[in-house]
Order: structure tokens, then sequence, then C-alpha cells
């Protein structure tokens, strides 16, 4: 059976998703201070492991998060690859009928202004001229190449969502129309008119695919489909040696229209003296170019963008690294996370602002825990469970670790045991009191994991804001 996932389906589910972080709890996660091994005594960081699409691997990332911060609609965009305009390039023109159009070069982004432009036409070799314009009508400039204005990228989404490898793309309400001050009014004013204009969803070029022979002059050529009002003037049709080369419509003279509103066409030539010519009609996309930016430029990827700012009150850990970052959606709470009870797991969807991923040993109140080291390897005297030290609060006399597949997942013993640490400089041993094991301020497992990536280790300090932007695709 044939099949395919069609593009609109895909930028859906982007849509939706993006909308989600509107109406749950979404947290982008950091986690793992420990180095890419596969064994505690091997202290060489290798390349990223990837990871797997599979329960353990998500199961694993739970255990090992550090912290989380919750983000909101205005940190998550549209995003589509970025291809920059330059001179000397080739780029290729839309086309209804490419099914691969999605993932070629059929629009630009200026390096100056951050002007986006669509490519209607292609020129017959490298561009050379920028496009500028801001028009609602499509632009033929010197080099051949006919560009339409999409929309201009804002500083602040450019600040958030820009990368080298993808850029913004947004699709503004336009009703009431112009009301609404929140938005951008060139791009909301630049969707207003392409959808108004008279050539919207139109044909918007015809694509000869056999030039046929023997004619002589300039046949007539039919358009048939759903729409209204497209024509094709003998003086744009052009004949070379007795064959077609090329068939304008619409801005080549007066007696040539794109019409409107067709989602298809079809297309006969006749007359002319000759035989064996036929072509195909381009069709607009179903509301006019630059109405709907998003469907157009399918953007079915979705960037979410969070900065992490010190220590964001305590639950982001400082004074370390973390190698894997996550978007956990409606992660649940802690009955009490306060330190002062071990808090029960609860079915409560978590809504602060941060959350901190750690256990941690409570140490006892005459424990020395500067002479432990970040990174080392705790181990139970008694239990002779094993975990990384991630964090010390010296203030607290709290020990903050985390289990993975190289240290095992068993329990420390709850009553008190001593507690060793070595790794990676040595560390010290001391007791912890009873009821000393403490939960982090999430349910581990709890939640959807819906990314996670596996990068080189990335150092926090007490005095930085990271800016982590992550691309999913749909």
């Amino acid at each position: 059976m044939a099949a395919i996932i069609t593009t609109p389906f895909r930028v859906l589910n982007a849509e939706n998703f993006k909308e989600d972080v509107t109406g749950s709890s979404v947290y982008l996660t950091i986690g793992k201070s420990d180095v890419w091994s596969n064994a505690t005594s091997d202290l060489t960081d290798t390349t990223p492991f990837v990871p797997g699409d599979h329960i353990d691997d998500t199961s694993e990332s739970f255990q090992q998060l550090l912290g989380m911060k919750r983000v909101t609609s205005s940190d998550i965009s549209h995003v589509v690859p970025r291809y920059n305009y330059d001179d000397g390039q080739t780029y290729v023109a839309w086309d209804s009928n490419d099914s691969d159009i999605f993932d070629e070069r059929f629009y630009v982004v200026t390096r100056s202004e951050f002007k986006v432009y669509k490519c209607i036409k292609a020129g017959p070799s490298v561009t050379t001229v920028q496009p500028v314009h801001t028009g609602v009508e499509p632009v033929t400039l010197g080099d051949g190449y006919t560009w339409k204005y999409m929309y201009t990228i804002t500083t602040a989404d450019s600040e958030k969502f820009l990368t080298n490898s993808y850029m913004p793309v947004k699709t503004l309400a336009v009703s009431p129309v112009l009301a609404d001050t929140s938005v951008d009014k060139p791009q909301q004013s630049s969707q207003i008119l392409s959808a108004s204009n008279a050539n919207a969803a139109g044909i918007e070029r015809i694509e000869v695919t056999a030039g046929g022979s023997g004619y002589t002059s300039a046949p007539t050529v039919t358009i048939t489909g759903d729409g209204s009002g497209a024509t094709v003037a003998a003086t744009d049709i052009t004949i070379v040696g007795g064959a077609i080369t090329a068939i304008g419509i619409g801005t080549e003279s007066s007696g040539s229209a794109k019409g409107t509103d067709y989602t298809i066409a079809d297309i006969v030539i006749s007359g002319g003296g000759g035989s064996g010519g036929s072509a195909r009609a381009v069709i607009s996309p179903p509301l006019g170019h630059g109405v709907d930016p998003v469907k157009e430029l399918g953007a079915f990827y979705i960037a979410l963008n969070a900065q992490l700012d010190s220590a964001e009150g305590g639950d982001l850990t400082v004074g370390n690294d973390f190698r894997q970052i996550g978007i956990l959606k409606n992660p649940f709470k802690r009955a009490d996370n306060s330190g002062q009870a071990n808090g029960a797991a609860t079915t409560i969807v978590a809504t602060a602002s941060t959350l901190k991923g750690l256990k941690y040993l409570q140490m006892d109140s005459s424990a020395d825990v500067t002479t432990y080291n970040v990174d080392a390897l705790l181990t139970g005297g008694t239990s002779t469970a094993k975990a990384y030290l991630a964090e010390i609060d010296v203030a607290n006399k709290r020990l903050y670790y985390y289990q993975n597949r190289k240290t095992g997942f068993k329990s420390f013993d709850a009553s008190g045991e001593a507690i060793n640490g070595t790794l990676p400089t040595g560390g010290n041993s001391s007791t912890v009191t009873s009821n000393s094991l403490q939960n982090s301020e999430f349910v581990e497992g709890s939640g959807q994991l819906v990314f996670l990536e596996n990068r080189a280790p990335i150092s926090r300090t007490a005095s930085q804001i990271e800016d982590i932007k992550c691309i999913i695709e749909f």
C-alpha cells in the first residue's frame, strides 16, 4: 500500500505542539554531569552517545536529571531551514508539483535586514541582484529572478530563535485588521494585502513540459480548472525553431491573466501549425503567496528557547557541567520539597518556574562536606550503593546526587551509613543521619519526554547565562 505523510499534517503537528506549551507545563531539562563513558573507572569524555528511542534511555535520563526550567508561549516558535541570500547562487522556484520543494532553497533571508523572500521564478543563471522590496506584487529583478516579499524577522525573534541553520517564521492573526498592538504591523499588513490581491491563489507560472515541433505561429493555450480568469496571450508564447520554449502568464502583457481561486488546472495547447507541445500550471498556495508564511514555507520545525540564569534560585546546578538536554511535558511534583520530609509522589502537574531534579543525602551535623568534590563517585559503606555527586550544599550539609547505568540504581541506607567520595580527586567519609534520603522536586518517570539530545559538556557557573535553543522536527 502506497501512502505519504503530508507536509500540512507535519505543520499541523508542529502547531499543535506549539499550542500545547500554552496549555501545558513544558520544561527544558538539563542532566548528566559525568563523562561519556561506559564505566565509572573511565574518566575520559568520548563523543556523546546517540540517544535511543526506547524506554531504557528515557528512564535513565530521568534519573540523571539535574534540573529544569519551564518555558512559555513566548519561548517557542515555528522555524524553517535558513537559506541566506548571496550573489552568485542559484535558488529553486516555488513549484506546486515538486514533492521535494520543502527540502529545497526556494526562499531566502537577506543578511543585512533579515527580510524573507520566496522565489516565484528562477533566473537563467546565478543571482546578481538582492531583493529589497516590500510590496505585495512579486518583482522580477535584473538577473531574471522573481521574488515575493514574505515578512521581516523582528529583532526579538532574531535574538531568540535565529541560528546559523534555522530562522523563525510566524503567521499573524489578521482579525481585527491591524488592531492588535502586540503584533508586527508590517507583516500583518503584508498578509492582509496579499490575501486581497486580485492574483491571490491564481496560476503563478506555466512550465513547458514538451516543446513539440512544427509551430509556425503562437498556438492557442486553453486553461481549465476550478478557478477563473486565467488566460495566456499569444504574445506571451515563445517559439524557437518550431518548438515552444516558454509560456508567460499574468504580467507579460495585458492579454494575460493569472486568474484566481485555482487549486487544480489543466492546460491544452492547440493550433499554431505544430504538434506535441505540452505544459503544466504552477499554482499558488490556497490563499496566495505571503498570506500564511508558516504553511507556505513548510514550517514543520519548532524552536524552543530557554535562558538558564545562574542557579535560578538554587534549582539549577552551578559549578558543574551538563551533557543532556530534554523537553519534558507535564511532569508531576512531589507533595513536599522543603527537605523536611521525604516528599511523596503525586499526580499533580508541576507548575513551578524551576524544579530541582536531584536527590540528596542529608549529612550529619558534624560532617565536613567541603572535603567532597563534585563529580566524585559516592559509595555507601553499608549499602554499597553508588552515585555521582553533582552538587554540594555546604550551608545545609547536603550532597546532591544522581545515578545511572554506570553506578547502578541501588538505594543508600536511609537509616544512616558512612559515605565515601572518590573520583576525580578523592573525598571524605562521614555519616548520614537517619531518614537522610531526600527526593527530587519532581516524580521521576512522570510526564512525557518529547525530546532528548546528548551533547559535549557545557559548564555552568553562578555568573553566566546559557541561551539554549532546541530544534524539533515533526
